[in-house]
């Protein structure tokens, strides 16, 4: 669920201020263990989404992150589906629309698949989103009785 949230706003940053996001992510690099050659790649692949790509990732991390909060919150089932459909998504915009060093690994897709499966096999502790069984308030006859 945080992982949603630092992906927005990492997308957020190097899609309005990608050299600041640079500079952090070199400075941050020793910290996190990550080489120099590596944050060199993850510049270089990052600098070749576009602002529509990066919109279409934030939309649909929100998705993944609406659905894991309405599953594990409130138990909806509809969260699940929500994650479902937006990790299958994110699987095909960072494969398929994006590709080149953004394009997931097969770890990586072999993972998410395990991770749907093991909520998947929780489903039947998650209940329905169901409409309200409430009936609206019948109003009521104020008509006087003229039999008094």
């Amino acid at each position: 669920m945080l992982d949603a949230v630092f992906s927005v706003c990492s997308y957020l940053m190097f899609m309005f201020i990608p050299a600041t996001a640079t500079a952090m992510l070199n400075e941050s690099a020793p910290t996190l263990g990550v080489s120099p050659d590596q944050v060199t790649r993850l510049t270089e692949a990052l600098s070749t989404v576009t602002a529509p790509q990066f919109m279409l990732l934030i939309a649909v991390e929100c998705l993944m992150f609406a659905g894991v909060l309405l599953m594990l919150w409130k138990l909806n089932q509809i969260g699940f589906h929500l994650y479902t459909i937006g990790q299958l998504l994110n699987i095909c915009i960072l494969n398929f629309v994006i590709g080149g060093e953004m394009a997931m690994n097969f770890d990586s897709i072999i993972t998410v698949i395990f991770l749907i499966i093991i909520y998947a096999m929780q489903l039947r502790y998650m209940h329905r989103l169901e409409k309200s069984d409430e009936t609206p308030m019948e109003t009521e006859d104020h008509t006087e009785d003229s039999s008094l």
